[in-house]
């Protein structure tokens, strides 16, 4: 099974989704973790450079990225 592949728009950098229904956990911090309640995230990783990244799932969908056509 071949994961689908993510390019962003603007720099052109091909990523690959690790998770797109992650939630954010901070015991350490009760005042982050309140404020992210509930919010999902996307976590991508670089095909290059093999990178990690994470940002809202709602802003990963919101036309910056396009999935690429194998």
């Amino acid at each position: 099974m071949m994961a689908d592949l993510w390019r962003h728009k603007k720099r052109g950098t091909v990523y690959t989704i690790e998770a797109n229904d992650a939630l954010l956990q901070c015991s350490t911090d009760p005042q982050t973790e309140e404020r992210y309640n509930g919010v999902k995230w996307t976590v991508y990783r670089d095909v290059a450079s093999n990178k990690t990244y994470i940002r809202p799932t709602s802003e990963f969908n919101d036309g910056r990225f396009e999935r690429v056509e194998r």
